[in-house]
């Protein structure tokens, strides 16, 4: 299939402008989202707000009517973690926020089209991911929803050996700070913390622990006071110990769980983002060499598999989140991670909800969406087949795409 950027456009090629009102849908089969398939549903939506949803003829009054009979209706698709700034090509050039802050819009757009109607954006600089945000959610253009950390936290030095294009921090009073300005300056919808070195940071150890308990935990007190989460991006058994330790809520990567590790996250309701897309993509570049050999080099990639195996048999919370935006993890692919958490083990069902309500829940925007159900936004896909059958149906059978109950 295409990419879905020409379902964006009006006929003139002028960006499609949303206009609210109200719809009645009849759906033969509702794929709520939380693992139920629902028969020979009506929906009801009023300025974007599902109002009803009921097994009946609906009570309310509604200017249109559309007929999903034979059809399956689901909620958008949550890409919980993505770059939008960065050119997955490799591009060679540093470029101007500016610059930066209008291919994150159009990166946005791209995964869009594809069904995803919310994403996570967990790694900004300076302003320009929450630019982008605003001018989004405002309606000054046009793309899914967008949910932003801004820069990660790191240490000195633990993503870049440039100044200045990461916040660095420099002990627990230090990040604090930065935490509260990302949070009441810019209003960011979750925090994200460097809590080891990465395989795209050829000069740290990816499975070097970097932010202290003391700095992360800092930071977890002042978003868990905002009602914001805390995600921390870490491999290797001490990373994710300091991060659990810390309070972090949702583990990114998170290559080495140990039978403790995962035990408290059960028992704590933490959430694991494997970011499969990713890893499976340098798995598929290797002869590229740089992080995808560096991968298999450190053993992140040869343990990927048996980890996510062994959180989703002791039943972890696994959410969707793609890495895209770093090399060869493009945006015009998003729903993969799907498929490899498929073939990984999970059931197209358990899929499907990692790709929505659990997504959601790593965003801590569940009250609002990951599931059609009464009070939440009117974000929806509908499928000529059965996705809980097969998850390759999300893409391959997908006929139509709802954003704020508004046809795409």
């Amino acid at each position: 299939m295409d990419d879905g950027l020409d379902e964006l456009l009006c006929p003139d090629g002028v960006l499609y402008t949303m206009k609210y009102g109200s719809l009645s849908l009849y759906a033969g089969h509702l794929v709520v989202g939380d693992g139920m398939i629902l028969e020979n549903q009506y929906v009801g939506i009023i300025d974007g707000i599902i109002y009803e949803v009921s097994s009946k003829p609906l009570e309310g009054e509604y200017d249109d009517m559309v007929d999903y009979s034979d059809k399956y209706v689901m909620p958008g698709l949550i890409d919980a973690h993505v770059h939008l700034r960065y050119d997955p090509f490799g591009d060679p050039e540093q470029r101007s926020h500016e610059y930066q802050a209008i291919r994150g819009v159009e990166n946005a757009r791209k995964s869009l089209g594809l069904g995803i109607t919310s994403l996570g954006e967990a790694g900004g600089i300076g302003n320009v991911v929450f630019a982008a945000r605003n001018a989004i959610n405002n309606g000054v253009t046009f793309g899914p929803r967008l949910f932003v950390s801004g820069e990660m936290i790191t240490i000195t030095g633990g993503r870049t050996k440039t100044p200045g294009e990461r916040i660095e921090v420099y002990g627990a009073d230090s990040a604090r700070k930065v935490t509260r300005e990302l949070l009441m300056y810019h209003n960011a919808d979750f925090i994200k913390l460097g809590a080891t070195g990465a395989i795209s940071s050829a000069h740290t150890g990816p499975r070097h622990p970097q932010l202290s308990v003391e700095e992360m935990r800092a930071c977890v007190e002042e978003a868990h006071n905002c009602g914001k989460l805390v995600h921390g991006h870490c491999y290797g058994e001490k990373g994710i110990s300091n991060s659990l330790e810390a309070g972090v809520d949702v583990i990114v990567h998170g290559q080495t769980l140990s039978d403790g590790h995962i035990k408290f996250m059960k028992e704590n309701d933490k959430i694991l983002m494997p970011t499969l897309k990713a890893f499976c993509g340098h798995r598929d570049n290797l002869d590229k060499g740089g992080v995808h050999t560096r991968m298999v080099d450190t053993g992140i990639w040869p343990e990927t598999e048996p980890n996510f195996r062994k959180a989703l048999a002791n039943g972890i919370t696994i959410a969707m989140g793609t890495d895209a935006g770093m090399p060869d993890d493009h945006f015009t692919n998003n729903y993969l991670d799907l498929q490899y958490m498929v073939e990984f083990g999970m059931t197209p069902a358990q899929a499907v909800t990692a790709g929505t309500l659990n997504a959601a829940k790593s965003l801590a925007v569940e009250d609002k969406l990951g599931t059609l159900e009464e009070g939440k936004y009117a974000d929806m896909l509908v499928l000529g087949k059965d996705p809980t059958e097969d998850i390759s149906n999300i893409w391959k059978s997908r006929e139509k795409i709802f954003l704020n109950g508004v046809p795409l």
